[in-house]
């Protein structure tokens, strides 16, 4: 039996499933409408949508708009309309997080999502009493620039469990790197929206449900 003392999990594409890419458009686009722009230039909403903090510094240039005041209307509108898209039901959560309650481990949430955005999804789904700790990035550039790979909210959680002795689950290849970075081992979830994706770091496991992390765990 793999004898770890915790379990950190990503959020997006490991709990629930993945924000619609047209929702992150709407949201990029209405945070430059609250600032007085009403039509943007589309590689910028494509930057705001895609959370690329280097191409949207463009914003200061040629639409005279601060990237901070930008970048913190586009957080909440991000916060608001997934969290929206919950309760709506378009964001739902995978059924294997039931294999969750066979796990022993201590268990935490660390996600490049919003935190305001990962808290309302382990409260509305009934998860909190799953995991010690939850994070997500703060609604701010310096939030942006240490999400994944950046071990900055993974080293958090793993200082607040009180353990590098854990695994991190996550359905990209940026997880894979940062538990790499944080000196833990890895777990990739390849979920359907990930069939085809290429890794550049070979993980310590690799499964296609949170079910088969379960067994994977206990042999």
């Amino acid at each position: 039996m793999t004898t770890y003392e915790a379990v950190v999990f990503d959020n997006d594409g490991v709990l629930v499933e993945l924000t619609e890419s047209e929702l992150l458009r709407r949201v990029a686009r209405r945070a430059f409408e609250d600032h007085g722009i009403e039509d943007p230039p589309e590689d910028l909403v494509e930057c705001a949508a895609d959370g690329d903090i280097d191409g949207l510094a463009a914003v200061e240039d040629e639409l005279d708009l601060p990237l901070a005041d930008y970048w913190a209307t586009r957080e909440e509108r991000a916060v608001r309309h997934q969290c929206e898209a919950i309760e709506n039901g378009d964001k739902p959560l995978y059924d294997d997080v039931t294999a969750l309650a066979d796990l022993s481990h201590r268990m935490a949430v660390v996600s490049n999502n919003q935190h305001g955005t990962v808290e309302f999804i382990v409260e509305h789904h009934g998860l909190a009493d799953h995991f010690e700790h939850v994070a997500g990035r703060e609604p701010t550039l310096d939030g942006a620039r240490r999400r994944k790979p950046e071990t900055h909210y993974l080293d958090r959680a793993l200082d607040e469990l009180g353990t590098r002795d854990a695994v991190y689950v996550g359905d990209s290849p940026k997880d894979v790197e940062v538990a790499h970075r944080a000196g833990v081992d890895s777990a990739f979830l390849r979920r359907d929206h990930r069939a085809d994706t290429a890794l550049d770091r070979e993980p310590t496991y690799e499964v296609e449900t949170l079910t088969d992390l379960v067994d994977a765990l206990a042999e």
